[in-house]
């Protein structure tokens, strides 16, 4: 029950900022303080351990970063004008609190810290705490489900079916990859710098195309 709990409350925090509250910076209060909280309760967690692969870890990170960057930032400048009601998502973006001068925090949380948390609570806390009870197979799959599940959330709103479900699976298939990553590896460096380096392509399209 408690590790159903742990998987299923981060999305739990996104539903109740986005959906019931519609306010990014209170989302971004109630998300990153669960993903904060629930490693600390239980002091469990590390960024790296002496004799892992943190070298190679970093430039797999790099490189896959930056294909992720490529990939986000093309694709979105190539299908906005075909898929993307351009207006429409920067008046919601602007509903939700994502505009004024507060925006530029806003998107230092989303290129510092979520890449940072994110990766902790899933491909190190959780990873580790389901490893205790799954395969390596079935970690990676199970926590990359249950941190695919809270974008969708993000998502539906944005884009109209299927489009919505359609871009929630570059998600889950980057979890996968830096599960798999953490899992050869053992440390998240690399997949906190490759994380990192796919918001920022999302930052690009927000700061260049939406805005």
């Amino acid at each position: 029950m408690k590790f159903l709990i742990y998987l299923i409350g981060p999305t739990a925090m996104i539903f109740t900022g986005l959906q019931i509250f519609s306010s990014i910076p209170l989302t971004f209060l109630v998300f990153y303080g669960w993903l904060i909280a629930v490693p600390l309760i239980n002091k469990e967690g590390r960024f790296y351990e002496k004799g892992n692969s943190v070298g190679r870890s970093l430039l797999i990170g790099l490189v896959s970063g930056f294909i992720f960057f490529l990939f986000i930032v093309g694709g979105l400048n190539w299908l906005h004008g075909y898929f993307i009601d351009i207006d429409y998502l920067a008046d919601l973006l602007d509903q939700w609190g994502f505009s004024g001068n507060g925006v530029i925090l806003l998107v230092l949380v989303l290129l510092v810290i979520n890449p940072i948390l994110e990766e902790f609570y899933w491909r190190e806390f959780m990873h580790v705490k389901l490893k205790s009870k799954f395969t390596a197979f079935h970690t990676v799959w199970i926590t990359s489900f249950f941190y695919a599940l809270y974008h969708f959330l993000s998502v539906i709103p944005m884009f109209e079916r299927p489009l919505n479900i359609v871009a929630v699976l570059p998600v889950f298939i980057a979890g996968v990859f830096w599960g798999y990553i953490r899992e050869k590896t053992g440390t998240i460096i690399g997949t906190i710098v490759s994380h990192a380096l796919g918001d920022l392509g999302i930052m690009f399209v927000y700061w260049f195309i939406v805005r």
